[in-house]
Order: structure tokens, then C-alpha cells, then sequence
């Protein structure tokens, strides 16, 4: 039979393991915030050397990410974690995964802005799309601290907010569209910047996915209401 002294023992080690399992899942988030912030600066910024240091820390992401899902899988294997504790497991595991994809998008945005530099192409419409990513790039970095909080009700808040990003993705498309058909010669650099708002796009849907995991996590439901989309511009395919 144990005793109450390894009970309690056993108990704060594995506390200490969800914690430090939070604590990365947080540094991802950071993480992550600030490449989509750096790779919207990009857009406006022009400088390659940045841009090219940028596209280098995706490998932090990616090695931090697969911290958490060996550690997750640790966690499950040796402890057995039941109810809040298994739900707090699963939710690490996921939104690492989902951080990561963001640091992905992050990165092919970032060398979009460089082929873009590339073409010397002149008085592009960067504006709507540098808001765009502004909007996005703060959407991650609220549901961060909804998740650090475990606060399902900034969660919805985020989720819901995901219709604007939707709209603005599909002004910036139509504007960019009729762009193109003025300055055809623009081509290349208006074909990038297509593909970057749609990057911004599943950004916000990544976030949104996260939020449903801080509901889930607190509730142990996933929200009931389906999420309202806007987008009308599913014909574009990722590209990484």
C-alpha cells in the first residue's frame, strides 16, 4: 500500500508536468505571435535580411512542438491522466500542432514578401492586407491569453470575432483582383499577395481552433453553436 507521502509526492510531479506542459504550449503561442508579426512588418518593411532571419526561426517552432507532443504522449503513457487532467493532455497536444501550422504560414508569407521584393513592382495595395494581418497576428495573440487563463468566454469571443477576418479577406481579394485586371504587368507580386491574404485567412481559422480547445478543456464539450464563415474564396489552395 502507498503512503499518503507518495500519494502526495506522485501528485506534485505530475502537476509539475502539466504545468510545464502549459508553459510550452505558451512559449509556442509567443512564438508564433511574434513570426506572423514579423512576417506582416515584411510587407512593408522590404528588408531581406530580416526576412530571411525570419524564415530561419521556424525551426524553433517546429522543435518546441515536438517537445510538447513527446512530452503529451509521455504523459498519457506513465500517468493515465483522467477527466480535466486528460482533457488539459489533449488540448496541449493539438494546439502545438496548430502553432507549429501557423509558424508555417507565417514562414510562406514570409518569403511571399520576398518574391514580392523581387519583382520591383510599385504602388502595390499592401494596405488592407498589412491591417488584415494586423487583425489576425492580434487574434493570436488573445487566445494565448485565453489559454494561459483557460477563459472559454474570451475563447467565444475570439472564435466569433473570426467573421471580420473573414470579410476583410474577401474585400482584399476582390480589390486585388480588379488590381490586377489594371496593372496586369503586376502580376507575379498581385498572385503572392492573393496567396498571403489567404494565409492570413486559415491564421484566423487556426485561431479559432484553439479557442474551441479552451472551451473544450474547460467544459469538456466542444461549442455547440457552428461557427458563422464568411469566406468566399475556398477555390485557393494552401500553399507552403
Amino acid at each position: 500500500m502507498k503512503r499518503m507521502s507518495d500519494i502526495n509526492h506522485t501528485s506534485s510531479v505530475f502537476e509539475a508536468e502539466l504545468a510545464e506542459l502549459d508553459a510550452k504550449v505558451g512559449k509556442l503561442a509567443d512564438l508564433a505571435a511574434r513570426q506572423l508579426k514579423s512576417s506582416v512588418k515584411a510587407l512593408f518593411d522590404f528588408k531581406v535580411e530580416k526576412v530571411d532571419k525570419l524564415i530561419k526561426r521556424d525551426d524553433r517552432l517546429d522543435r518546441l512542438e515536438m517537445q510538447v507532443a513527446e512530452q503529451a504522449v509521455e504523459i498519457l503513457a506513465i500517468r493515465s491522466p483522467q477527466a480535466t487532467d486528460l482533457r488539459q493532455v489533449i488540448a496541449a497536444q493539438k494546439a502545438a500542432t496548430i502553432y507549429e501550422r501557423m509558424g508555417d504560414y507565417a514562414r510562406n508569407t514570409a518569403n511571399r514578401a520576398k518574391a514580392i521584393m523581387g519583382t520591383e513592382a510599385s504602388d502595390l495595395p499592401l494596405e488592407h492586407l498589412v491591417a488584415m494581418g494586423t487583425i489576425v497576428t492580434g487574434m493570436v495573440i488573445d487566445v494565448g491569453v485565453a489559454y494561459s487563463k483557460v477563459d472559454a468566454d474570451l475563447a467565444m469571443e475570439i472564435r466569433d470575432s473570426d467573421v471580420k477576418v473573414d470579410e476583410l479577406h474577401n474585400e482584399i481579394h476582390r480589390q486585388l483582383i480588379a488590381y490586377l485586371q489594371d496593372v496586369p504587368e503586376n502580376a507575379v507580386a498581385t498572385s503572392h499577395m492573393l496567396f498571403i491574404a489567404k494565409n492570413f485567412e486559415r491564421v484566423g481559422d487556426y485561431a479559432t481552433g484553439i479557442a474551441e480547445l479552451i472551451y473544450y478543456r474547460a467544459n469538456a464539450d466542444m461549442p455547440e453553436n457552428f461557427r458563422q464563415k464568411a469566406d468566399q474564396t475556398s477555390w485557393m489552395t494552401d500553399d507552403d
